[in-house]
């Protein structure tokens, strides 16, 4: 018993002893991209003497203002107040603790009383800067071989698939479906590289699948992977995987107004909200390109000198970590949308849609009945 404390002594007077020591925790400092339950989102924080600012960007848009400080207990983890947007009440308070490959959040939503709403709490993985596709062990289980999956459970579970399992599940969607998700350059991307990932062709991406998805990529995997690794390595990854999750979602309005289980109205202006991003449609590989900040994202012919209103911009650099957000009340909202929604559309893009010359074609041709997916978006 006595030999058993003086382990245990020697191994606390060793930790002590060592260069900075295990009771110093790391800085928050830093950029990290959500996956899982959190894909689409990005989360930016500063650490200074403690305290703790930054921006967490939900998949749907919205930002929220950190505002926080280093926990008193031992130092693990960090608690504060997220505000959204301008609003100078907080919404929600959080706290966020270190992880192997980046930290773990817990957003909790604030009650009419002011007090964290623990049923309506929500946790988050974040994975750091620089970190590349989640490991093994964060995928969850796909459909089994054999078992019929509907596109719009593709939709709302691939992110979390095993690249394989993507790969095996595309395969077996429709042509009808690979059409439609073929109309959409950052949605086709995104599964793209994921299929791409798997060492193509093989038992789960056959080379006529394979030729199908590169059929208006003008490139092949070997080239894609490079640039997909740099993109990575930048700061406006996750903006691409929000982006193809917003255009799934449009994705999934279309699939449904095909299967006539939306109304007559809100699919004319799905139609109209997807058709300037189907007119500016760009392959994967400049798309790559752009986001690691390369010169050769501009080629010709892969982004258009004028950019309709409601087109997706060109990326641009991440904001700043702000520490304050001051502006008038608003009231409580919920916590991020797991799926963004046409509803969260904002205002500027709904109106801009009128104005579009492509949008009210497609809106009119949709109203003919004419069928979507369209060939070829670029002709």
């Amino acid at each position: 018993m006595r030999r058993a404390i003086s382990v245990r002594l020697l191994i606390l007077l060793l930790v002590a002893l060592l260069p900075g020591g295990f009771a110093q925790a790391a800085s928050f400092t830093g950029n990290f991209h959500g996956i899982s339950a959190a894909a689409g989102m990005t989360l930016n924080l500063q650490e200074v003497d403690g305290r703790v600012v930054g921006r967490l960007s939900a998949a749907d848009g919205r930002k929220y203002a950190l505002n926080g400080e280093r926990s008193t207990v031992a130092s693990k983890g960090a608690q504060g107040e997220l505000r959204l947007g301008s609003s100078a009440q907080a919404v929600a308070f959080f706290r966020i603790e270190e992880r192997p490959l980046g930290i773990q959040f817990l957003f909790m939503p604030v009650k009419a009383d002011g007090k964290a709403d623990m049923a309506a709490a929500r946790d988050y993985s974040f994975l750091a800067q620089g970190v590349a596709i989640a490991a093994k062990s964060h995928f969850i289980a796909a459909p089994p071989a054999g078992e019929a999956v509907d596109i719009l459970r593709f939709i709302d579970e691939y992110r979390q698939w095993d690249p394989r399992d993507v790969a095996r599940i595309y395969s077996g969607l429709s042509n009808r479906d690979h059409g439609l998700i073929q109309l959409y350059d950052h949605a086709s991307a995104d599964v793209l590289w994921r299929v791409c990932s798997t060492n193509p062709p093989n038992d789960v991406a056959p080379q006529a699948m394979l030729d199908e998805m590169l059929d208006r990529q003008h490139t092949s995997c070997a080239d894609l992977m490079p640039l997909v690794l740099a993109a990575q390595a930048g700061g406006l990854f996750p903006e691409f995987l929000r982006r193809a999750r917003f255009q799934f979602e449009i994705i999934r309005e279309t699939a449904l107004c095909n299967r006539g289980q939306t109304a007559t109205s809100k699919c004319a202006d799905v139609s109209a909200l997807g058709a300037p991003l189907i007119v500016h449609w760009r392959d994967a590989a400049s798309i790559m390109r752009e986001l690691s900040g390369t010169s050769e994202a501009r080629e010709e012919g892969t982004q258009p000198e004028t950019v309709d209103a409601g087109a997706m911009k060109p990326y641009t650099a991440p904001e700043q970590a702000a520490a304050e957000a001051p502006a008038p009340a608003a009231e409580p909202v919920p916590a991020p949308n797991l799926r963004a929604s046409i509803a969260d559309v904002p205002v500027e893009m709904r109106s801009a849609k009128i104005i579009s010359r492509e949008a009210r074609k497609v809106a009119v041709w949709r109203r003919l009945g004419y069928p979507l997916p369209l060939r070829d978006p670029r002709v």
